[in-house]
C-alpha cells in the first residue's frame, strides 16, 4: 500500500485542488478528523475551520466555510461551500464581517432563529478567515 492518496477539494465554482497527498486534517461536524492512506469509508458534514493537507512533506492550509467530505480507502473528496488559501483572504473584509456579525448578535433577542443562526455562522467564518490569514 502506498503512502499517498487522492485529495479533491471542490467548491460550487471550481476545483481548488486535485492531487496526491500524504495526509489531510479536516474540520468535521463532530470535531477535526485526520485521514491517511487506506482510511475506512465514511461521509460527514464539515464546519467552518482550517483544512490542512500534507503534500511532498510540506503542509498547506485553507479556510473552509463548511460542506461535506467523502472518505474512502482511495481518497478524500471535499465539497465545500468556500475554500480560501491564506493569501486569498481579504482581511479587511473578514474584520468587517466579524464586527457586523457581533453587532447583530448583540441584539440576538430581537433576531428570529434563522437570522441568529446565520449571524453565528457568519461570525465563525470570519473568525476562521482572520485566524488563518494572520497565522500565515
Amino acid at each position: 500500500m502506498g503512502t499517498s492518496f487522492q485529495l479533491r477539494l471542490l467548491t460550487p465554482d471550481e476545483s481548488v485542488f486535485d492531487d496526491q497527498v500524504e495526509a489531510v486534517l479536516v474540520p468535521g461536524e463532530n470535531g477535526q478528523f485526520g485521514v491517511l492512506t487506506g482510511h475506512t469509508k465514511f461521509v460527514t458534514t464539515l464546519v467552518a475551520g482550517e483544512l490542512r493537507y500534507v503534500q511532498g512533506g510540506q503542509s498547506f492550509k485553507l479556510a473552509i466555510s463548511g460542506g461535506f467530505a467523502e472518505v474512502s480507502p482511495a481518497g478524500v473528496t471535499v465539497l465545500a461551500d468556500t475554500l480560501e488559501r491564506p493569501e486569498q483572504i481579504d482581511l479587511a473584509r473578514a474584520e468587517t464581517a466579524k464586527k457586523e456579525a457581533l453587532a447583530a448578535l448583540a441584539k440576538k433577542a430581537e433576531l428570529d432563529e434563522a437570522e441568529a443562526l446565520h449571524q453565528e455562522a457568519r461570525l465563525a467564518r470570519s473568525v476562521n478567515r482572520i485566524q488563518l490569514a494572520q497565522s500565515s
